[in-house]
């Protein structure tokens, strides 16, 4: 699970990859044309909630590996890596500067954030179309020595994409024929992958949800995610050590959360995933899974070994056990009485929040 974080010189990408990894700023400063790794915990209130229910050892949250790029090169061979970089991700958040700031110059010499959306868009569109030109022409050279009706296939596909693209829409759009999409996805196309817009708002206009519409209804279509935040005051929020004196900061801007949260699980669900969760008083945990999977596919990211015995899954509903007792062993024993516990099998389509306990032989 690899997403990238992207934008233009001086938006603030630092400071929220440094506010989603914990990596800190002075360690990123004077090194601009690096690429930096961190892990992201996906804040989920729901973990919160089992755990203080199961009282655990350990709490496991769902993770993230988010790399910030440093922003496009102007020089052609340059761009072509950092879009190459990109290719190897399965999700962009692009971190859009909305807050005014004379000490802080803008490369493009005003603020202007809808532009920059479209700009980013343009360059993805633009590298997408690039691709869809050189595989067309590798397919033509190829079938004048061999023809193949595979590779024609995939030709007539390509050449359906190409005037979408050219209208201004993004692949993530695209109305795919059946195994259509996983046909293409070895191509790495950029504006197929799911794509989070962080708008970062000044302490003077933050909320603005005027705003966060507007750039809505650019960003279009399935795994497109919009959010706003003001990482100067996020920066601040994630000083205050204290958990009381942080809720009172929160609750005197109105918020419930720290925005940041908010845009953890909004990366999350724009990767295509979804969480599960394992309790006991050993261990709370958020696995992973995509949006779809069975039982099996859950009982796999446990442990192979549990896949290749499983026997059944012991299914809790998230607010039905949250809702019948205080503690985990409490709310299990009135699920059971109630018949809430559900038994199912090998198919059973796994669904995000889902308490599961796999019965496996071995």
């Amino acid at each position: 699970m690899k997403i990238a974080l992207i934008g233009l010189p001086q938006v603030g990408k630092k400071t929220v990859f440094s506010l989603l990894t914990g990596v800190g700023v002075d360690h990123l400063l004077g090194r601009a044309a690096e690429y930096h790794v961190g892990t992201v915990k996906v804040a989920d209130p729901r973990v919160d909630k089992l755990s203080a229910m199961y009282k655990p050892k350990k709490t496991k949250y769902a993770e993230i590996e988010c790399t910030l790029a440093p922003a496009p090169p102007h020089e052609s061979k340059p761009r072509e890596q950092w879009l190459n970089k990109l290719k190897d991700m399965d999700a962009l958040c692009q971190v859009v500067r909305a807050f005014e700031d004379p000490a802080v110059f803008h490369v493009n010499g005003s603020v202007d954030p809808l532009r920059d959306i479209d700009a980013m868009n343009l360059e993805l569109t633009i590298s997408d179309l690039s691709l869809i030109e050189t595989r067309r022409n590798r397919i033509a050279q190829d079938q004048k020595r061999k023809f193949e009706q595979e590779r024609a296939d995939e030709a007539a596909q390509l050449e359906r994409l190409k005037p979408h693209l050219e209208s201004g829409k993004s692949l993530r759009e695209f109305p795919w024929h059946e195994g259509e999409e996983k046909r293409m996805r070895s191509l790495q196309f950029l504006t197929v992958k799911g794509l989070v817009t962080a708008l970062n708002l000044g302490e003077s206009n933050f909320p603005n949800p005027q705003l966060v519409e507007q750039a809505k209804a650019k960003l279009t279509g399935p795994r497109s995610e919009v959010c706003e935040l003001c990482a100067k005051v996020e920066a601040e929020v994630a000083q205050i050590e204290s958990p009381t004196e942080r809720a009172e900061f929160l609750a005197a801007l109105g918020v419930a959360e720290p925005a940041i949260h908010v845009l953890t699980r909004l990366l999350y669900k724009a990767l295509g995933y979804i969480s599960f969760f394992t309790t006991g008083e050993d261990e709370v945990r958020a696995w992973t899974i995509r949006h779809g999977a069975n039982a099996v596919e859950a009982a796999h990211a446990i442990h192979s070994d549990i896949a290749r015995g499983f026997i059944r899954a012991e299914v809790m509903k998230y607010g039905e056990l949250t809702s019948a007792g205080d503690t985990g062993h409490s709310a299990e024993v009135k699920l059971k009485e109630t018949g809430k516990l559900y038994l199912k099998g090998k198919e059973y389509i796994v669904e995000d929040g889902d308490i599961v306990h796999i019965r496996h032989s071995g």
